[in-house]
Parts: C-alpha cells; sequence; structure tokens
C-alpha cells in the first residue's frame, strides 16, 4: 500500500479527473480510487475534503443520475434501484432528485409501451403479460404498466 503526502496529491488529482468527466457518487469515487492500490483511510478523507470543497456533491451526482435515467426513459423504480445499489446513493436523495424532475411516470411509461408494440393490441394474457413484464424489467409500477396497455387497448 502507498503512503504519502504526494500521494494525497495524486489522489485529488485523479479525483478531479474522474469529476470532470462527469458527476460521481461518493461511493463511485472511493471504489475507483481503491482500484489503484492506496490505503482506504486516505482516499476517503481526500474524497470527504473534495466535497467539503464542493468539487463532489451526492446531491448533484442525483440530479444528473436521475435527469439522465428519465432521459433514457427508464421508470423511477429501476433509477432508486440503480442509484441505491450500484451508486451508493440514499434513497430519500434519489426519491428527491426523481421529485424535482417532475415526470408523468404514467405519460412516459405509455411512451415506452408505444415505441416498443406500437398500437398493436394484445393477443391474449399470455402476451399482455409479456408485454407488462417489459415495462416491470423497465422500473414502472403496476399501475402504470396497467394504465399504458389499457390506454393502447382504448385507442
Amino acid at each position: 500500500m502507498k503512503s504519502s503526502d504526494d500521494d494525497e496529491q495524486v489522489l485529488r488529482e485523479k479525483c478531479f479527473k474522474l469529476l470532470t468527466k462527469r458527476e460521481h457518487s461518493r461511493f463511485e469515487l472511493i471504489y475507483k480510487l481503491s482500484q489503484r492500490d492506496f490505503e482506504r483511510k486516505l482516499i476517503e478523507q481526500v474524497v470527504d475534503r473534495m466535497r467539503q470543497e464542493g468539487w463532489q456533491s451526492d446531491e448533484r451526482f442525483a440530479q444528473s443520475f436521475a435527469r439522465e435515467k428519465v432521459m433514457q426513459r427508464q421508470g423511477r423504480t429501476k433509477i432508486v434501484a440503480q442509484a441505491t445499489q450500484q451508486r451508493g446513493i440514499d434513497k430519500a436523495l434519489i426519491e428527491q432528485a426523481l421529485d424535482q424532475q417532475e415526470v408523468d411516470w404514467f405519460d412516459l411509461c405509455q411512451q415506452v409501451y408505444q415505441s416498443k408494440f406500437g398500437s398493436t393490441r394484445p393477443t391474449d394474457r399470455k402476451d399482455w403479460a409479456k408485454r407488462a413484464r417489459f415495462l416491470m424489467q423497465r422500473g414502472f409500477s403496476q399501475e402504470q404498466i396497467k394504465f399504458a396497455i389499457q390506454a393502447n387497448d382504448d385507442d
């Protein structure tokens, strides 16, 4: 394990480099920097200092992540799961970021449905279930899925 005053500067530079490409969560930065054989304690100190100085922000990351995933037409459930499980973001933080997006999840679900299935109706229960699973895997709720499929049936 490396440990010196120079290591702190090297870590800061690596942190800056990562943060100039895109926002990163604290969890991501620590994970990426720990792949480089530095002491975990030093990594956490550097990342925390970057946070105190305003260079790293889980709030900004959550906003950016939420915006990106909504643009990719993913449902709320999937976005929350990805942010909390893969990016280490607090659930309340990503929920707040999603609330600020002011997304009509029913409309988004219907758009995803339309782009995949067009105006064709489910042929039977098995087909209906297949379509519902498709939307569920993208993170939409049962109510949103039912709305999207039924709205298409009403056309």
